[in-house]
């Protein structure tokens, strides 16, 4: 045991100061201390108060170096607890997907077999579908058949009655008349042909005089359609949709009435063209060859060994795209793009020829302009006058800041056209054509 500070009292041990005559705790006398020596304390025994022994309690203590503190750490628990808990779900989970896939490959199998068999059906179906139309049209021309072979009687008993009265006059014995046998075959076989052609197709009912749109809507405004030969423009603001809707009536008329038709961009590629088209469901190889879109780079290429102005070499390049497809729809974008190429001014007069060169080549042209209603102008649009007809397409917006395309056909000489406006949607397939909602847009 170390000897008490000289700075402590030697009976509490309570901290004093050199020069302290009495203890502040317990109130030791500290003056017969000699303040520079330390207190010193011996303690070899100590004295134990018998009277007490029986209050007192012997203690023990064995020497252990450490004690063992079993302890659980509660956050360490619910972390596992909670990693049970998701092992749980994701294997729930896992179990349920399996389930869906299982179920999903059963069904996927039961859909081919049973598109198999629906598609067995269909070719069933078109198959008795084309024999009751054979059928049908037999039925149809049986009595022409009779017709035409009794008029072959007649034509025989008159030849017959000829050829008797011939020998008579010559005094000669009646003969039997003799039949060429070679062009009584070949009647038969202009017959036989033309009627197993008419059998083998059906009819085909088309007005050659109207290009359709193929849009339904749209051809009732018009009254069936644009009057092949046309000039129309289809005038609007950017946005209102007017190259789709044109190129639509191009590419429809190439794909269902089989008519050839030429695409000419001043301003956008043609790839770029085809790209937006396709996506809006008018794929190039449904129209078999029978649509071409063609840019300035397409000019440059076709008309490099010609000379001339640009106005010469644009038209230059239309005439000899007309005579190697024989295309009867035509489309220009755009008629300002047309100008600024050509730098000329093009005044009444020069759109009147360019117009009249159009029809030159009986051919319908579908002319895209961005003039609007308000900037026709007599003494600088004469487009607007010249043409055929006009399709004004705009944008309007409704009372509840709702915007929506709206096209009215302005005028179509040679037809009873409908000339209100309609509202117009597409729905990223096909145009949808419908009256607006409201009469009056805000």
């Amino acid at each position: 045991m170390s000897p008490p500070s000289k700075f402590e009292c030697p009976r509490c041990g309570f901290g004093i100061h050199p020069g302290d005559l009495q203890c502040g705790r317990c109130g030791e006398n500290l003056r017969t201390k000699t303040p520079n020596q330390p207190v010193q304390m011996e303690l070899t025994s100590i004295d134990l108060n018998r009277s007490k022994v029986e209050e007192c309690s012997r203690v023990r203590l064995r020497s252990v170096e450490t004690i063992p503190v079993s302890r659980p750490d509660s956050s360490l628990q619910m972390r596992i607890d909670e990693l049970d808990r998701r092992e749980r779900i994701l294997r729930e989970r896992e179990r349920m997907l399996n389930a869906r896939s299982e179920e999903l490959e059963e069904r996927t199998a039961a859909l081919e077999s049973g598109g198999k068999e629906e598609a067995s059906d269909l070719s069933y179906d078109m198959d008795e579908l084309r024999q009751k139309v054979r059928d049908e049209l037999v039925r149809q021309f049986e009595p022409e058949i009779e017709a035409l072979q009794h008029q072959l009687e007649e034509k025989e008993s008159l030849l017959q009655e000829a050829q008797l009265r011939a020998d008579m006059l010559e005094g000669g014995p009646p003969s039997p008349p003799e039949l060429d046998q070679s062009e009584l075959a070949r009647i038969s076989e202009e017959i036989f042909q033309e009627l197993q052609s008419q059998v083998g197709r059906l009819p085909e009912v088309t007005d050659p005089g109207v290009l359709r749109t193929n849009i339904g809507k749209l051809d009732d405004i018009l009254g069936g359609g644009i009057p092949q030969g046309h000039t129309v423009l289809f005038n609007g603001a950017p946005g209102t949709m007017k190259s789709t809707l044109a190129f639509t009536i191009l590419y429809r008329s190439a794909v269902k009435d089989r008519l050839p038709g030429l695409y000419l961009s001043l301003e956008q590629s043609g790839g770029s063209i085809l790209r937006q088209m396709e996506k809006m469901g008018m794929p190039l190889a449904q129209a078999e060859g029978r649509l071409k879109v063609a840019d300035l780079r397409d000019l440059r290429k076709e008309m490099f060994e010609e000379e001339g102005n640009w106005r010469q070499l644009l038209l230059g390049y239309v005439q000899k795209m007309q005579r190697e497809m024989n295309f009867k729809v035509f489309v220009l974008d755009s008629l300002e793009s047309f100008r600024a190429v050509t730098e000329h001014r093009f005044d009444r007069q020069d759109l009147k020829d360019l117009f009249d060169w159009f029809k030159s080549l009986g051919i319908t042209v579908l002319v895209i302009s961005e003039n609007t209603s308000t900037d026709w102008e007599e003494s600088d649009q004469g487009e607007a006058y010249l043409s055929d007809g006009i399709m004004e397409l705009l944008m309007r917006e409704m009372s509840d800041s709702r915007v929506q395309r709206w096209v009215r056909c302005v005028k179509m000489r040679g037809t009873n056209v409908d000339t209100r406006y309609y509202s117009m949607f597409h729905d990223g397939k096909e145009f949808n054509l419908a009256l607006p909602l409201a009469n009056q847009p805000f």
